[in-house]
């Protein structure tokens, strides 16, 4: 679905109630962690005031990603609440406004959100890490407790050394 900039009126707020397409958000795809784009459903608020557009999506996004512990397909969902700014003028771009030429396309826009919103090491509710007798993968917090339970340091040795 593409938004024709300069049809959008000025100074009023417009809904648009938005499925997404999934072909397209499909199409767009290259992640090697997303493997389906489902169903994109919500609202997108439409507000333009003097040649910045605001563009305030809430989207329900359902995903089939590859588990970062078994590498097995599973569901995702993620909610998208984000406000983005673009403008067609060149002397209001800045880091938080996007400059645009007079047409968005707005799967481009919902896909740069999911893509950003799936975390890398996304997991099934009751997936562990992977082990077996000859080795055993550790989470973050694992290893802490692990360090931590275990205060030998092989630099223990050169405490009693006199300098």
């Amino acid at each position: 679905m593409y938004l024709n900039f300069d049809s959008i009126r000025n100074n009023h707020e417009e809904e648009i109630i938005y499925h997404g397409d999934k072909d397209k958000l499909n199409s767009l795809n290259h992640s090697s962690i997303i493997k389906d784009i489902g169903d994109v459903n919500g609202k997108i608020y439409l507000t333009k005031v003097n040649n910045i557009l605001s563009l305030s999506l809430n989207l329900d996004v359902s995903l089939i990603i590859e588990s970062a512990y078994t590498l097995k397909d599973i569901p995702y969902f993620i909610k998208i609440d984000e406000t983005l700014y673009y403008t067609n003028d060149e002397s209001l771009e800045s880091e938080e406004v996007f400059l645009t030429k007079n047409k968005l396309d707005l799967e481009e826009i919902i896909y740069s959100l999911i893509i950003t919103l799936v975390p890398l090491n996304a997991h099934g509710e009751n997936e562990i890490l992977p082990s077996s007798d000859e080795f055993k993968v550790y989470s973050e917090e694992e290893l802490e407790k692990e360090n931590s339970s275990n205060n030998e340091s092989p630099f223990d040795i050169l405490k009693d050394l006199d300098l």
